[in-house]
């Protein structure tokens, strides 16, 4: 399993990955929905200042498809090829139509990442876009191990963003500091771009991840598909 690729290197049971360094989103950017969030997380820190470090950025807000490991310049630039050749598929199940994705209501994993939450019947839709990006990864026998399946979440807090809170104690994120947005709605997004983006690389001017390749995908400036 862990040798798919035929590399040759022992790979200890232990460590059968490497540490993810890029990622494939879809970048949210609706105004409705990132001043919704900025809202929760002001709530958020003023009744917790300490969880200030925790907070994620509204500009760099995303729904992760998958994490991958990239190693070398050629693994990267077989990324984006995977990422161009995921196109047709993704404008195949799209069928030219947008695909609205609603957020509504705050979830958490182990009170330690808070969300926003994607309404059901638009992730039917968004679950086959993400399998399509996925083979098309795969395909480019690129290392996609770290993947988790694909649950779309709009992370906003995260606590392991902030160690030194961790180490003080701070092991839990009370449901009580956003119980006022637990069920509210946040907005609608139209789904029209997917990003390859660099975990490490210095983010851009407009507080968003370093991408290396977009693509755009549904009705918006789509000259191949309205041609059809």
């Amino acid at each position: 399993e862990d040798q798919k690729e035929g590399l040759g290197q022992e790979v200890s049971k232990k460590h059968p990955r490497e540490t993810p360094n890029y990622f494939v989103s879809i970048p949210i950017t609706d105004d409705q929905i990132l001043d919704r969030i900025e809202d929760v997380q002001e709530l958020i820190f003023t009744k917790e200042p300490d969880l200030l470090r925790a907070l994620l950025p509204v500009q760099t807000m995303h729904l992760t498809i998958i994490v991958a490991h990239l190693g070398t310049e050629e693994e990267v630039k077989k990324a984006v090829l995977a990422l161009k050749q995921s196109k047709t598929k993704v404008e195949a199940i799209l069928h030219g139509k947008d695909l609205n994705m609603t957020f509504h209501g705050i979830g958490q994993f182990n009170n330690q990442v808070i969300y926003v939450k994607m309404l059901e019947e638009d992730q039917k839709t968004l679950s086959r876009i993400a399998e399509a990006v996925e083979q098309c990864f795969n395909e480019m026998n690129l290392d996609i191990s770290g993947s988790k399946d694909f649950k779309p979440h709009l992370t906003f807090l995260k606590l392991s963003k902030a160690p030194r809170l961790k180490r003080r104690g701070f092991k839990k994120i009370c449901s009580d500091l956003y119980k006022e947005y637990e069920d509210s709605y946040f907005g609608t997004e139209v789904f029209s771009q997917i990003d390859l983006c660099a975990m490490r690389k210095k983010k851009q001017e407009s507080g968003y991840y370093y991408c290396e390749c977009s693509i755009n995908v549904g009705s918006s400036g789509m000259e191949e598909s309205k041609e059809q």
